[in-house]
């Protein structure tokens, strides 16, 4: 979207306002997110926001689903073989448990215990985020069921399975301000390889 007709888009101020609306999200929580706000750490104007985002519900969403795709990119890749299969669940696990376990979320997690939070912002961050990581593992896990990869007649109640094998208590800690273990690439790495085995031997068939 450009500034004025004519005017080609410019990605520059696209990135500063997103990054913008990340940092004022993951530091501080919605509440913090306001169009003002966002214009004035992204070096924009306000009216230059609103070309792009038509309101911050828009803006909230956008950053959030950015976040999840990052989370779940190595579920787009479709799985030709069990091998296929265990590596691209090993990084997804990976990727949400470095997310889960990194310092912008810790903050994020804070921030809403510390301030009361508007139920209409908490919905949307909910349905662009963990809603949608659970959607996409679901459909991920039934195209490799179709495939013959795993046994999964009910996708959904399995991603759910996987998904708190991933994270355990770590959100809980998180808000105890407990030091997170996986915050090291190691740790994930062996938890990550862990959680994935387990699961595929719960779903092998045999």
């Amino acid at each position: 979207m450009s500034d004025k007709p004519g005017r080609p888009a410019d990605p520059a101020k696209d990135r500063a306002i997103l990054a913008a609306a990340h940092a004022l999200l993951f530091g501080s929580g919605p509440r913090a997110v306001t169009m003002e706000a966002v214009a004035r750490r992204a070096g924009v104007s306000k009216v230059t926001v609103y070309r792009r985002f038509p309101n911050r519900q828009a803006l909230l969403e956008a950053v959030v689903q950015q976040e999840a795709v990052d989370i779940h990119r190595a579920l787009l890749e479709t799985p030709q073989t069990t091998a296929d299969l265990q590596d691209q669940l090993t990084r997804f696990v990976e990727s949400l448990v470095a997310f889960v376990c990194g310092p912008h979320h810790l903050r994020f997690m804070q921030a809403l215990a510390e301030l009361p939070q508007k139920k209409q912002d908490m919905m949307r961050i909910y349905r662009n985020g963990p809603e949608e990581t659970h959607r996409v593992l679901a459909e991920y896990l039934d195209e490799a069921r179709r495939r013959g990869l795993v046994a999964c007649p009910q996708p959904y109640e399995s991603a759910e399975m996987l998904l708190g094998l991933a994270l355990g208590i770590d959100l809980v800690r998180a808000l105890y301000r407990v030091a997170l273990d996986r915050q090291r690439h190691e740790a994930r790495h062996l938890h990550a390889q862990r959680v994935v085995g387990a699961f595929l031997r719960l779903h092998s068939g045999g």
